[in-house]
């Protein structure tokens, strides 16, 4: 009994998904503002020509200067590290502007 019940701990470990890979970007000349750690959801809003922003798991709407290209898919679940940039402005008026250091995919 113990040992099918180890067996099954262990089959289901092994079926656990990994995290998709980090994709690191390259580093900016600004390395200003403070780090933040994103999860959440990326989305498309059709404002000022149409804009991807990163809605997070708390509701905060991050409008981000660097999304590599394919992550720009709406709905897309991802967690994020980045950087607030407190002294710039944007013409979006979505959220905070960030710029991301890495990214990676959490549906994988």
């Amino acid at each position: 009994m113990r040992l099918t019940a180890l067996a099954t701990i262990i089959a289901l470990g092994a079926c656990t998904p990994k995290p998709a890979p980090w994709v690191v970007l390259p580093a900016t000349a600004d390395t200003s503002g403070s780090r933040l750690t994103i999860v959440g959801t990326v989305r498309y809003t059709d404002v000022e020509g149409g804009v991807y922003t990163i809605r997070s798991e708390d509701g905060i709407n991050y409008d981000t200067t660097n999304l590599p290209t394919e992550f720009k898919r709406d709905g897309l679940a991802v967690e994020a590290e980045a950087r607030k940039q407190e002294t710039m402005a944007g013409i979006h008026q979505v959220g905070p502007i960030v710029t991301l250091t890495r990214i990676r995919n959490r549906q994988e």
